[in-house]
C-alpha cells in the first residue's frame, strides 16, 4: 500500500552529533563557534607541498586511517552516533522498518580510491591483472556512508546518499524530512560527511579556489577558501513519533527547498538566481513571516564571487534591513558535504541559546556584501526562526529553515 503524504506533519530535530575541527563534540564545537576559534593551520601531510594554498581543517583527535576510504564512513558513523544517543537511543527499539538514514556527501570516499587509480594511470599497478590493468577497487562504495550507519543502528528504512556538491548536508535534511512527511519513515538521520584528501586538494587548487591566507567570509580581502573535513548527523523525527517516546525536540525543520542556476559549473549566477529561489521557497512552505528570520547561517566561502552573489541574494529576498547573518567556514574551513550539515547543527542551537556565533577572520566588510553581518563577537539575540544558505558547484543550492519547538509558521 502507497504512504500518504501528509503536508502538515511536523519534522522536528531530536538529537545533533558532530566532528569538526575546532570540536569533536557537540558543547565543545559549539563553545569553539561562539568564541570565534579558528581551526585552520598549515597542513604538514607530505601530499601538500605542491599546493599553493596549504591551510586545511583536519579533524585531529578522530582516530581513522586517511588509506583505504574508510575514514569517511567512520566519521559519518560516528556523528550519527553521537546524534542518536543525544536522542535517547544508541540502539533503535522500534520498528526498524520505520526508521532510515539520508547522508550527503561531496565526492564520498574518494581517498580510498585515489592509490589505486595512480598506480593503475602511470602504469605501475602490479595488483590483479598486472601492470596496465584495470585497478583493484577495494574500498567500499560511496552508498555505505548510508549502509554503515543504517548497520551499525539496525534500521530497515529509507537509505540513501545525496551529492549536490557543497549544498548536500542540506539536500540530505530535506530528503530525509520528505520521508517522514510522505509516510515512509517515523525516524530518519541525517547529514554529511567528507574527508581530506590529495585529490580534492588537487581539484580546489586547479580551480584556483584556494587561498594562502585565511578563509576571510565577506572581507574586502578574501582570497579563496580552505578545504577542511568532518561530519555532522541530525536526528528527525515526526513530532507525534517523538511525542510518544518523550523525546526532547530542539527545533522544527519547518521548511526546506532546492533549486539550479543552471548557469555555470563553478560560478553562481551573477544575480544569484539560484540561491533566492531556494530561500524564497523554502521560506514559502516554512510559513514564517520575512521580519520573524533573526538569523541567517550563510554559505560564505571566503571567495570574491559566492559572498558578494550571497549578499545580494539575501538583500533581495529580505530587503536592506534582513537579518544577521555569519558564515562558520573561517573557523571551520570549508567541510565540502558536510558543511552545511555542521550549520544545521550550529542553527538549531543558535535557537537553544540565543546566540548567533561571529564570523571568525572577517575584519573589513566588503561594501559589496552589505548585510548584517555578525564578527569581532557572537551576538546575543531572542531567535524563533534561523535560516541555513548551502549553494554548490553545478549551481545546486539548498536551504533550509529552523524555528523553535511551536513558535508558529506553517508548523505550529
Amino acid at each position: 500500500m502507497n504512504a500518504v503524504v501528509d503536508h502538515s506533519a511536523r519534522v522536528v530535530v531530536t538529537g545533533l552529533g558532530v566532528l569538526t575541527p575546532i570540536g569533536e563534540t557537540l558543547e565543545d564545537f559549539w563553545d569553539a563557534a561562539v568564541r570565534g576559534v579558528v581551526g585552520t593551520r598549515p597542513l604538514d601531510r607530505p601530499d601538500a607541498a605542491d599546493f599553493a594554498g596549504r591551510l586545511a581543517g583536519e579533524v585531529r583527535g578522530f582516530v581513522a586511517p586517511r588509506e583505504g576510504g574508510d575514514r569517511v564512513i567512520r566519521l559519518a558513523v560516528a556523528a550519527a552516533v553521537a546524534a542518536t544517543t543525544d536522542a535517547g537511543f544508541a540502539l533503535w527499539a522500534g520498528d526498524p522498518a520505520r526508521a532510515g538514514v539520508c547522508f550527503g556527501t561531496l565526492l564520498g570516499n574518494r581517498a580510498g580510491l585515489e592509490p589505486a587509480v595512480t598506480r593503475f594511470h602511470r602504469g605501475t599497478d602490479t595488483g590483479v591483472g598486472g601492470a596496465g590493468a584495470a585497478p583493484f577497487v577495494g574500498p567500499r562504495p560511496v552508498v555505505d556512508l548510508a549502509d554503515a550507519v543504517a548497520r551499525e543502528h539496525g534500521f530497515l528504512g529509507p537509505s540513501s546518499v545525496v551529492a549536490t556538491a557543497c549544498a548536500s548536508g542540506n539536500s540530505a535534511l530535506a530528503n530525509a524530512a520528505e520521508a517522514i512527511r510522505a509516510g515512509r519513515a517515523d525516524v530518519m538521520v541525517a547529514g554529511g560527511a567528507d574527508e581530506l584528501s590529495t585529490g580534492i586538494m588537487m581539484m580546489f587548487a586547479s580551480l584556483r579556489s584556494l587561498t594562502d591566507d585565511a578563509l576571510r567570509p565577506f572581507d574586502r580581502n578574501r582570497s579563496g577558501l580552505v578545504v577542511s573535513e568532518g561530519a555532522a548527523a541530525l536526528v528527525l523525527e515526526s513530532y507525534e513519533h517523538a511525542r510518544l517516546r518523550g523525546a526532547r525536540v530542539y527545533a522544527e525543520l519547518a521548511g526546506w527547498a532546492s533549486a539550479c542556476d543552471a548557469h555555470h559549473m563553478t560560478a553562481p549566477h551573477p544575480e544569484g538566481r539560484g540561491a533566492r529561489r531556494s530561500l524564497e521557497r523554502a521560506l514559502a512552505m516554512s510559513g514564517v513571516p520575512l521580519d520573524r528570520v533573526g538569523h541567517i547561517s550563510a554559505h560564505g566561502t571566503g571567495t570574491p564571487s559566492n559572498d558578494s552573489v550571497e549578499a545580494a541574494a539575501v538583500r533581495a529576498v529580505f530587503g536592506e534591513r534582513g537579518p544577521a547573518v555569519s558564515s562558520l567556514k573561517g573557523a571551520l574551513g570549508h567541510t565540502q558535504g558536510a558543511a552545511s550539515a555542521i550549520e544545521a547543527v550550529a542553527c538549531v542551537l543558535a535557537l537553544r541559546d540565543g546566540v548567533i556565533p561571529p564570523t571568525a577572520n572577517l575584519v573589513d566588510p566588503d561594501p559589496d556584501c552589505a548585510v548584517d553581518l555578525v564578527y569581532g563577537a557572537a551576538r546575543e539575540a531572542p531567535l524563533d526562526v534561523v535560516v541555513n544558505n548551502a549553494f554548490g558547484f553545478g549551481g545546486n543550492t539548498a536551504c533550509t529553515v529552523f524555528t523553535r519547538p511551536g513558535s508558529g509558521g506553517n508548523t505550529a
